[in-house]
């Protein structure tokens, strides 16, 4: 059967390396039948590789720090963090012991550690954040953010095999969501990447050179930012472009400015936390290279991000906010 939704890509990833590699191993929670893990990636996997789908006990810190050990031994261990808010849990095996290991030994450390993120669907307050940030920045450690605009198992392939620890951020939201060429106005895009293993993609609508405004974001929020786009072409003939990274740490900044070079407004947007955050340093970037862009970030409020779809939609960035945000950029209100 084809792959058509984003799982559909992330589940065919996995099964692809089970199948080619027998030093992959998946590890975490609830992973194994009946259960297949909390968002049912993993479903069906320890049928066909019982003796590489390790189910653990309920302890973050204790089953990644195996990988750690495991991917010392030259094995290739993927870890499945049940939520991204437990990733807390393993920051000192990551940012303590398997990134400085790369380091200290000259090793290469083949470990991915897969986790959903964000908000939007009533988790409330330990089940809803965007917490990637906890590795932004940090050396020998990659932050790898797939959407819809990328084959999320082809992105974790290429992530177990460049030996650095990776964190593997998958949208809650993006699990049911379809990949780009499988909807319904693709053949009206234009979309381009820059770089091979982990690309930055640029998507413009069809037949339009120049843009309006430029948004740039990442993960989830693409979906709502190709959603702004075509509202506004279709309704006011406004062009926007999205530009989206799958590489989020750290950032590629030569892709971000080949895309950006010709561009004056630019909004940035994340579900994370806003202040401190990924749109910070990608403004700061921007505007090193040329002050004279007009930026807008908008991210989450510092709240804690309740349970009810209201609390929710005052902390989260909302589709009716970012929509007001656009239309003070492009003049239209």
């Amino acid at each position: 059967m084809k792959s058509v939704y984003y799982i559909d890509y992330l589940k065919d990833g996995l099964r692809e390396l089970l199948q080619s590699d027998l030093s992959v191993h998946l590890l975490g929670e609830d992973i194994a039948e009946p259960y297949g893990g909390a968002f049912k990636v993993t479903k069906g996997l320890s049928l066909e590789f019982p003796d590489r789908v390790i189910q653990t006990p309920m302890s973050e810190q204790g089953f990644t720090g195996m990988a750690v050990g495991m991917a010392l031994a030259g094995m290739k261990p993927i870890v499945e963090i049940m939520f991204g808010d437990f990733s807390t849990l393993i920051a000192d095996q990551i940012i303590n012991h398997a990134s400085k290991f790369v380091w200290l030994y000259k090793k290469t450390m083949n470990l991915v550690v897969r986790t959903p993120m964000g908000g939007y669907r009533g988790y409330g307050a330990t089940h809803s954040q965007s917490l990637e940030r906890l590795f932004f920045g940090q050396p020998n450690t990659l932050v790898i953010a797939p959407s819809i605009l990328n084959n999320p198992g082809r992105l974790l392939i290429n992530s177990i095999y460049k030996g650095l620890p990776t964190i593997f951020v998958e949208n809650k939201l993006d699990y049911a969501r379809r990949l780009i060429e499988h909807t319904e106005n693709y053949q009206d895009l234009e979309i381009n990447t820059l770089g091979l293993f982990f690309p930055t993609t640029e998507v413009k609508i069809a037949g339009f050179d120049e843009s309006e405004l430029t948004i740039i974001t990442y993960g989830g929020l693409t979906q709502l930012a190709i959603e702004l786009q075509w509202k506004f072409m279709v309704e006011e003939e406004i062009p926007i472009k999205l530009i989206c990274p799958s590489k989020i740490s750290p950032i590629d900044e030569k892709a971000l400015l080949e895309f950006t070079k010709n561009d004056k407004k630019i909004l940035i947007l994340e579900e994370g936390y806003e202040r401190f955050g990924w749109g910070t340093e990608v403004s700061k970037l921007l505007y090193q290279a040329d002050s004279g862009w007009k930026i807008r970030h908008i991210g989450a409020r510092s709240e804690v991000i309740g349970a009810s779809h209201v609390l929710e939609e005052y902390v989260l960035p909302s589709f009716n906010g970012i929509e007001t945000t656009v239309r003070e950029m492009v003049g239209s209100l």
